[in-house]
């Protein structure tokens, strides 16, 4: 018979609450006895047992084991395990984390930097020897560590840290103006004058100073050749006694180093590779900071830290993230190997970083992210998945793309190559487990693809290597996955497997040919009396088509004085020869003969439940009115003096209007009395504004974004920099911004108003002026003659429906309210596109008509024609010609289409 449970004396501590809560959970699962409970978990009875005796917190994973054989929450108790582990003595709440996570440390970091000591003191002669030195590594290797808690923090100069960015005369000013206690201005002026002049300053700066240039390689990514040359005449020649240089390069940028002669003098003899740790300095690097803050690490954590990242150059970042985890579920002070486990290990880690950077990809960068991953494995047979080393050359993906995976430290830069970040990453990443388990035929093939390439190009691109039959039909369906020599090396192929099919085709036509030839003089005759016929057929067609031409034409010209003729001509031209040009004719002459006007003309097109006009006579004001079934009746005055309509809500509550720079907003609700609303005097020109007019958007200064909320006393800078223009979505749920990323490069993105990004809609070269809809659609025009619908209810799938050239800017746009269209218009074309089926309802050449202030509802577009007059365009041509039909229809036949027999133009 087991013995009874010896009881707690107490609970009147939080430790001992844990146990004797452990204990009335075991009861409530039927008292199983802890040998049973050591079968469910496989921990001994002795160590269940003690984990309730209430003397030492039990571990987190006998915790949770105990918990989930009683049937217990495990999540619940997990937080309750961190709690209390968080609070055990020696564990004060407010001791900082050691460790600096996927960051690098910096110069007030150095009590925490370990494990390159040696390495520090070889920089610190070097620098002491030479001017000008470079610090040369892969990407996660702990180049900017070393420079920063290293080289600065040691140093006995003045130390002066700065990254190139694009502007490297900017970064430059600011730091040493900063140093110097000189107006910034004043530093930019004269160094953009002469790169020489920064050894001047430096010099003025301080006695002996050292600069440290972290992440040279922008000045190859991020610097176009101006900036790029300033920079390298600058650095070499502010090397000096007084003045030290330092630069720290990605291993893979030393190509391009070796392109500028100055750089290539300078760096003789005066180079740093930073490599792996050895085990005994990464043991160190783990250690010493949690010893410095009177913590310690379980030796079963420190041997499987090292050999979890033996040899591994690239996972220090990763290493350091994962332990900043582990300190927050640490047991007292003690940094547990259970605790990394919980964590999630470096390869856990690695896959949330993987996934996370996935997230934020475009949709054509995920494309191209997949290819390189795939790129970079070897599928196993009968052996595990490996990763492999690709020349960067090799890669058909954009550089941004790579540059950005590696700052994200999922790939491995060297000079020439790219590999994986960490093996890891082949098993702990489900997506790229997903990838090669779905295409690990291809992987193969497309491995086999590589290595026949390389011996064609070996053997001087002899035709005796190249792929036929099968392989060859195998090899083309992997095309687009290849890269270019890969390609030509399949087109060199598929180029010779054409000419021997094409050489047996030649041989079998000339014996055809004899047996054609006769057959071809027995059906000449008959074949005459065919063609004369199709001939007689194509020149009525032709002469039809150009007399329907013509009556286009006239038709156009009818337009203004004689609508209704317009439109019967344009219906016989239809019927004559229909055609594009007949068709918008047709469209557009009906819009014109059924144009209706209002007071002065309408200021924008009526919608349901507001039509503005101007005041016939009087230039100080605008007149509202109040729709009365299927008319018009008068309401207030608004009171506009020499400003214009800028903004309509959609609800049409609200109606801002602009005069210069500044802005006034009307409350519509009463028609009667239109009510003005206070509009602080700092607000922008407006870009754009929520359905119901409470919220509004501007571009502010410098490239940023603005927002107002009515009834705010100021306006609120949006945090996003380099902004090109915005669009709120219509519940104010967010905002759209257009952001210039890069050289000619622009991006659409979706943020919160609360200053969160959420997805990359769109990436053009050029730059984008969004309007946001309901449903999820997405207009978008630009200065580019182009234009785009997107349908971005999944903001991580974004469909597009259109894309729209030869377009005239502006380009404005409308959606329906009760349908998913969107209305396109530009001074000469006015098009509607239904997102469903992604095909353009109405597309029509309106040049020289100025038609504008679209509004999309039921397929059809109302436009503002000449003189405010409200044109309905129709994109339901059917139903054109019947309200046509409705009224008299008569044409001079003889004028407009002599020669030809008179058709009936209603059916």
């Amino acid at each position: 018979m087991p013995r009874r449970e010896r009881p707690l004396e107490s609970e009147d501590s939080p430790l001992l609450r844990f146990a004797g809560d452990l204990r009335r959970l075991r009861r409530r699962a039927g008292g199983p006895t802890y040998r049973e409970l050591g079968r469910r978990t496989n921990y001994s009875a002795a160590a269940l047992s003690e984990a309730v005796a209430g003397r030492r917190l039990p571990s987190l994973a006998v915790t949770v084991a105990f918990v989930r054989a009683c049937a217990g929450d495990a999540d619940e108790w997990t937080d309750r395990w961190r709690d209390l582990a968080a609070g055990q003595p020696g564990a004060p709440q407010e001791t900082p984390p050691p460790y600096v996570g996927l960051a690098a440390y910096q110069v007030e970091d150095a009590d925490r930097f370990f494990g390159r000591e040696a390495l520090t003191d070889t920089l610190l002669t070097l620098v002491d020897e030479r001017p000008f030195t470079g610090v040369f590594g892969a990407s996660g290797a702990g180049k900017s560590s070393l420079l920063r808690a290293g080289l600065a923090a040691r140093t006995r100069r003045t130390p002066l840290v700065v990254t190139p960015g694009a502007d490297p005369v900017a970064e430059l000013a600011v730091a040493v103006a900063g140093l110097a206690d000189e107006p910034v201005d004043r530093v930019r002026d004269d160094l953009a004058a002469d790169p020489q002049a920064l050894r001047g300053w430096l010099t003025k700066a301080a006695d002996d100073s050292l600069l440290v240039v972290d992440q040279f390689e922008e000045c190859f990514t991020l610097c176009d050749n101006d900036a790029r040359h300033w920079l390298v005449r600058a650095l070499t020649s502010a090397a000096g006694p007084h003045s030290r240089v330092v630069v720290g390069v990605r291993a893979d940028f030393y190509g391009h180093c070796a392109r500028h002669p100055e750089l290539v003098a300078a760096l003789h003899r005066a180079q740093v590779l930073v490599g792996p740790m050895s085990a005994e300095e990464f043991r160190s690097a783990i250690t010493e900071p949690a010893t410095r803050a009177g913590a310690s690490l379980e030796t079963a954590l420190v041997a499987r830290l090292v050999s979890d990242v033996a040899g591994q150059s690239a996972a220090l970042p990763l290493v350091s993230h994962t332990l900043a985890e582990t300190w927050r579920r640490r047991r007292g002070m003690v940094l547990t190997l259970t605790g990394y486990e919980d964590a999630g290990g470096i390869r856990h880690a690695l896959a949330r970083t993987a996934e996370q950077t996935f997230d934020g990809l475009g949709e054509p960068d995920r494309a191209a992210a997949q290819r390189l991953f795939l790129r970079l494995v070897v599928p196993g047979d009968g052996t595990e998945d490996t990763k492999r080393r690709v020349r960067r050359a090799d890669l058909d993906v954009p550089d941004a793309l790579i540059e950005r995976l590696a700052a994200a430290r999922l790939i491995s830069l060297d000079r020439d190559s790219v590999e994986l970040a960490h093996e890891a990453l082949l098993h702990a990443w489900p997506r790229l487990v997903g990838w090669i388990a779905a295409n690990r035929d291809d992987l193969r093939t497309h491995l086999r693809i590589s290595e026949a390439t390389a011996v064609w190009e070996a053997h001087g691109r002899d035709p005796d290597t190249l792929y036929r039959g099968v392989r060859l039909e195998q090899a083309a369906r992997l095309r687009d996955r290849l890269n270019p020599r890969e390609r030509s090396f399949i087109d060199a192929a598929s180029a010779a497997e054409q000419a021997r099919i094409a050489a047996e085709q030649r041989a079998t036509r000339r014996l055809r040919r004899l047996v054609a030839v006769l057959a071809a003089l027995a059906v000449l005759l008959a074949g005459t009396a065919a063609v004369a016929v199709t001939a007689q057929r194509s020149a009525t067609r032709q002469r039809n088509d150009a007399m329907s031409l013509r009556a286009v034409d006239a038709a156009r010209g009818l337009l203004a004085a004689r609508p209704h003729d317009a439109e019967v001509l344009a219906l016989a031209a239809h019927r004559v020869a229909p055609s594009e040009q007949s068709h918008d004719m047709l469209v557009l002459a009906h819009a014109a003969a059924t144009a209706t006007s209002l007071g002065g003309g309408f200021v924008t097109t009526p919608g349901r439940k507001v039509a503005i006009t101007m005041e016939p006579g009087v230039t100080t004001g605008e007149q509202l009115w109040r729709p009365d079934g299927a008319s018009w009746l008068p309401a207030g005055a608004l009171p506009t003096g020499d400003s214009f309509l800028r903004l309509l809500s959609a609800d049409e509550h609200r109606a801002l209007y602009q005069e210069g720079s500044s802005s006034t907003l009307w409350d519509l609700s009463d028609l009667d009395r239109p009510r003005r609303i206070p509009v602080p005097d700092e607000l922008p020109p407006a870009d754009s504004m929520d359905a119901t007019g409470t919220l509004i958007s501007a571009m502010g200064g410098n490239g940023t974004a603005v927002l107002w909320r009515v009834g705010d006393d100021a306006v609120r800078r949006f945090p996003a920099s380099d902004v090109e223009s915005t669009a709120l979505l219509p519940d104010g749920s967010g905002l759209l911004l257009c952001r210039r990323v890069g050289d000619g490069e622009y991006t659409l993105e979706q943020w919160t108003l609360e200053g969160a990004r959420t997805a990359t809609l769109a990436r053009e070269p050029y730059r984008m002026y969004p309007s946001a809809g309901p449903g999820g659609l997405v207009a978008v025009a630009s200065e580019a003659g182009e234009a785009m619908v997107l349908d971005a209810r999944d903001s991580w799938a974004v469909r597009t429906v259109a894309r729209v050239e030869g377009l005239e800017h502006p380009t404005i746009t409308a959606f329906d309210p009760g349908a998913p269209a969107v209305a396109l218009t530009d001074p000469d074309r006015v098009q509607l596109w239904d997102a469903a089926s992604a095909t353009a309802l109405l597309s029509l050449d309106a040049q020289g008509l100025h038609l504008g202030s679209p509004r999309a509802d039921g397929g059809r577009v109302a436009v503002l024609g000449p003189r405010g007059a409200l044109w309905q365009l129709d994109s339901d041509v059917p139903r054109v010609v019947r309200e046509i039909c409705a009224g008299p229809v008569t044409v001079d036949w003889a004028r407009y289409f002599p020669g030809t027999e008179p058709k009936s133009l209603c059916p």
